[in-house]
């Protein structure tokens, strides 16, 4: 469990992990207009008469909206077992292209932290007056090696995420169609038990299955990930016979791990044994985009 008062229900977050091999860093830009629009100042009276919002969340919504104001941003260092090590005030002030670069490993060294594989949240005083008080903009996490530059693009949200009290989920699918063992190349698999409730303090472990075809699988089970905790798992560790199993594919396979009662995120890393080289991607592939892959 967290320390309470890290974020407010309402403020936009996203976990990102840290790699101690690497240099860390995380950045977000201010992309759309803080002006709204008619729809827009319909939006949340149409969110609390539908029973989507709180009267609270959308008189706040509109007071931002009335008032343009501006974005202030804030960080939070965790161990990937959950353990919070660090929070800083980052930037305030931010307005429509204003940029911001969190360098994780300097923060940490600022304040005499180790850098330690762990997770960064990113968390927004503010969000777009929607459903789900959405991010102005987007973050890219970049990681630095020796050998590669790896990265995504994401957004970030407040809707209720794994509450530690109230509704639950009804589960997690996570589909990884770029899973190759070959050539020295390893797939892994990245699971980050998160939520939108600093007191949240539900360990989960998943199950994962590696398919060569639609009938054709193994599966078992992921290990278990601390409340706001993250697990990466190489698929030659999870599966010890997969390189033979894929063998048939040219190496080439797909994962799907789940869940039941929670909502996990899931990214994906290739490695390169010999180089030392890594590509990532975070996984939010359409269910229809991968029918193909089986």
């Amino acid at each position: 469990m967290l320390p309470a008062g890290l974020w407010k229900p309402w403020e936009p977050r996203s976990y990102f992990p840290v790699f101690s091999h690497a240099r860390n860093l995380v950045d977000f830009v201010v992309q759309s207009d803080f002006k709204p629009s008619l729809r827009d100042w319909a939006r949340p009276a149409n969110d609390w008469l539908k029973k989507r919002k709180t009267l609270r969340g959308v008189t706040r919504t509109y007071l931002n909206m009335a008032l343009q104001r501006p974005i202030d941003l804030r960080g939070v260092f965790i161990t990937r077992q959950g353990e919070f090590v660090h929070s800083w005030e980052l930037r305030r002030g931010l307005r429509v292209g204003d940029f911001h670069v969190a360098d994780i490993n300097t923060l940490l060294s600022s304040v005499g932290k180790p850098l330690v594989d762990g997770v960064f949240i990113l968390v927004a005083s503010r969000g777009r007056p929607d459903l789900w008080d959405s991010s102005p903009g987007s973050a890219t996490a970049r990681y630095v090696g020796g050998n590669f530059v790896a990265g995504y693009r994401t957004g970030f949200f407040a809707r209720t995420i794994n509450p530690a009290h109230g509704k639950k989920h009804f589960g997690f699918t996570g589909i990884n169609p770029q899973v190759l063992l070959k050539d020295g190349l390893q797939a892994s698999v990245m699971l980050i038990n998160h939520s939108s409730d600093p007191a949240y303090d539900q360990t989960v472990t998943p199950r994962i299955r590696l398919y060569r075809a639609p009938d054709e699988y193994l599966e078992t089970e992921f290990g278990r990930i601390a409340p706001h905790g993250v697990l990466e798992r190489s698929v030659m560790e999870l599966f010890p016979s997969a390189q033979d199993f894929l063998a048939k594919n040219g190496g080439r396979g797909l994962t799907v791990a789940t869940a039941t009662g929670v909502s996990l995120a899931s990214i994906h890393i290739m490695r390169n044994t010999a180089s030392g080289s890594m590509g990532m991607d975070h996984s939010r592939p359409a269910y229809t985009n991968v029918v193909d892959y089986l």
